[in-house]
């Protein structure tokens, strides 16, 4: 069983500390975060620990850390603590739901997360620090590279490349072979045909309101 310290005490930390104590392979032990941010002494009888000072407490070579932060600024904020997690000695658990598909030559990289019903087809690869959310499908031979937060309902075909720090939004499809340039928004509903820009912004146009109230709508 491992022992684990989960960065974080929002509503995101909550959420991942609600599916790794079902898990028999992890014992979650404390929380931390800075110590500016902290204002309980414990969330769910656990201690709440200054990260400044963690490693006074528990220790890298006795506990890992999973970094349970969502995909504030673009993901940079959940990177830069996995990076001091990681100079501080802290190896990183990572996660995936049992419920989850996971074909042969599947790789994944510390820090990653999959939730639930997902499917992942051959020679997919995570780097890390990867988000993966409910209901997604993710064919062969595509790389997530690291600092990515995909949400649910998401369609990327094979031979893709999702680059770092990118958020893929609920139910956007993605072409096969397509590359995702690093830092983009591929916003609810869009549907990505060719390679896009760096730090682009790719939104799908909101559904048309038609100028008729429901309750003159027949038939329904």
């Amino acid at each position: 069983m491992k022992k684990v310290i989960i960065f974080g005490t929002g509503g995101f930390a909550q959420i991942i500390y609600q599916y790794l104590k079902k898990d028999p392979k992890f014992n979650i032990v404390a929380f931390t975060a800075n110590e500016y941010a902290i204002r309980e002494k414990t969330i769910y009888d656990l201690p709440i620990v200054p990260f400044e000072t963690i490693e006074q407490t528990y220790p890298p070579e006795s506990f890992q850390m999973f970094i349970a932060l969502g995909y504030t600024d673009m993901n940079r904020k959940r990177a830069k603590f996995f990076k001091e997690s990681k100079d501080k000695g802290y190896s990183l658990i990572s996660y995936v739901h049992p419920s989850n598909i996971i074909n042969d030559e599947f790789q994944m990289g510390e820090n990653c997360f999959i939730f639930e019903n997902n499917v992942i087809q051959p020679f997919v690869k995570l780097e890390d620090n990867v988000i993966i959310w409910t209901g997604n499908v993710i064919s062969h031979h595509t790389t997530i590279r690291s600092h990515c937060f995909i949400v649910s309902h998401v369609a990327i075909a094979g031979n893709t490349i999702i680059d770092t720090h990118c958020f893929i939004g609920i139910n956007a499809t993605i072409r096969n072979s397509v590359r995702i340039a690093r830092e983009c928004v591929i916003g609810a509903g869009a549907i990505i045909l060719e390679n896009t820009q760096e730090k682009g912004v790719y939104a799908s146009r909101s559904t048309e309101k038609l100028d008729i109230p429901s309750n003159m709508l027949k038939n329904l």
